[in-house]
């Protein structure tokens, strides 16, 4: 299966349009994140890794999250 990219107007919170909201269940390693903020663009990789959150370097899903995290690129 190809990889996604997902589109984010947060990168946490948990609420709809966050990055960490996405469950981890729905990714794939290597899925590509696109967050568009007034104060914030950026890009993210999905990696396998056992980093702790480090907004905004690291962020974890909230749910599923299996050991991946999203990177900044």
């Amino acid at each position: 299966m190809g990889n996604k990219v997902w589109p984010a107007i947060s990168r946490t919170g948990g609420g709809l349009g966050a990055l960490d909201s996405i469950s981890g269940s729905l990714l794939t390693i290597g899925d590509g994140a696109s967050i568009f903020m007034s104060t914030f663009s950026g890009s993210y990789v999905l990696a396998a890794s056992t980093l702790v959150e480090n907004d905004p370097l690291v962020i974890v899903p909230d749910a599923n999250a299996g050991g991946n995290v999203w990177t900044l690129i």
